[in-house]
């Protein structure tokens, strides 16, 4: 889709202007000024096909702008392609794709691609600086298609739109330019991740089964046997199935069905921030999001419920450990803020068997979110801090940094 257009060109081309060469070539040939005729009548062509060939330049033409990777970790690099192609028979001479954007993005190319640019808005008030990524290209013969790929790193964390860009081309000389904006049929969104911290998922794991930690979370649920197959050197004694040694066969090994922990379901507190820098915020997003990673690729069924947010509405995902959930989950605290409103009630959504419930808060004594009596187990819920301790109603009060692995 395509809008806005708009015509920048010098005065030398302005109709008015066009109109005056016109006329003053005209005089010059009437009083017999012949080389000043000829001047005039070169300066009236030039001006003329100039903005002709200008207002034509952007008709017929096509913009697309993709990228390969939307979901990223803070230095991971990706890179966007601008395509633009030229459906008329005449060619384009030059090519300009212009975006705004800002200089604290998520995610940007490299520093050579934004300009600066001032916008005054009125004699009394201050220029505005705009920021701008600026690709040019050449020529862009008949019938072709011109593709800009430009390689982008992600910064941090947070998220990244692209709705719109507007090309502008014009004639040769550089006297006359058209701009013309395309909106994207769909708007290009780039997700970067907080940043993994370093942390171990046993302690969780452990408190699951209130025992050692084994299997990575997983329990034999020794009552129900799947399959039997040959010993092998390594077997628990245990797992031997005793009825077939005592008839005289051959040793075996019983594989019993295994079983899963609880789920575990992450709430987080965003408004419990607001009073802290950002930098624990972000280390808490960090641990949170490092949790969340471990325990989905241990095979742990995981949920995080977040309040609303620029970006979403009040969510609580799915209790899984497939991908798309994990992503969804890491997405979500993509979009944090400490600007995120409290949530609006606690559940937001009924929770049938909760499983394991962790409230990730700054303090105690700030926490936005407080469950009602009764409404979750106190033996299977905590609360992680970011700092500070104290107690929170009889639940279990547990710091965020106990769960980082020390050097």
């Amino acid at each position: 889709m395509e809008a806005d257009r708009g015509i920048d060109s010098s005065l030398l081309v302005k109709p008015p202007a066009i109109i005056c060469w016109l006329f003053f070539c005209i005089l010059a040939v009437m009083f017999e000024k012949t080389a000043i005729g000829l001047f005039l009548g070169f300066v009236f062509v030039l001006t003329l096909s100039s903005c002709l060939w200008a207002r034509a330049a952007l008709k017929d033409i096509d913009f697309e702008l993709s990228i390969d990777r939307i979901g990223l970790f803070p230095g991971q690099a990706f890179t966007v392609t601008r395509a633009i192609r030229n459906r008329k028979a005449l060619p384009l001479i030059w090519a300009e794709i212009r975006e705004a954007c800002g200089l604290d993005e998520c995610a940007a190319p490299g520093a050579g691609v934004i300009a600066e640019r001032e916008i005054s808005r009125d004699e009394n008030s201050e220029p505005i600086v705009v920021c701008e990524r600026v690709y040019t290209s050449g020529v862009i013969r008949r019938h072709r298609t011109v593709r800009l790929k430009d390689p982008w790193e992600a910064r941090r964390r947070g998220i990244l739109e692209i709705a719109s860009s507007t090309v502008r081309s014009g004639d040769g000389f550089g006297l006359c330019a058209v701009g013309k904006r395309f909106d994207l049929p769909e708007t290009k969104r780039i997700v970067v991740f907080p940043r993994l911290a370093d942390v171990s998922v046993s302690g969780i794991l452990n408190e699951m089964w209130d025992t050692g930690y084994a299997g990575g979370g997983y329990l034999k649920e020794r009552s129900v046997i799947k399959s039997i197959r040959d010993y092998q050197p390594g077997d628990s004694t245990k797992d031997v199935n005793m009825r077939l040694l005592a008839r005289g066969q051959s040793m075996k090994t019983n594989i019993y069905e295994t079983v899963t922990p609880d789920t575990v379901l992450f709430v987080l507190d965003a408004a419990s921030f607001r009073e802290d820098p950002p930098e624990m915020f972000e280390h808490a997003l960090s641990v949170l999001a490092a949790l969340i990673d471990g325990l989905t690729r241990q095979g742990v069924a995981t949920a995080l419920m977040a309040p609303q947010s620029e970006w979403f509405a009040e969510t609580c995902t799915v209790p899984s450990a497939a991908d798309p959930q994990r992503f969804e989950m890491l997405e979500l605290l993509a979009a944090a803020s400490l600007r995120d409103a409290p949530f609006s009630a606690f559940p937001p959504f009924p929770l049938d068997e909760p499983g394991r419930v962790y409230l990730v808060c700054a303090d105690v004594s700030r926490m936005t979110v407080v469950p009602a009596p009764g409404l979750l187990p106190e033996c299977k819920t905590a609360v992680l801090v970011a700092d500070g301790t104290g107690a929170a109603s009889g639940l279990r009060v547990r710091r965020l940094c106990d769960f980082e692995n020390r050097n």
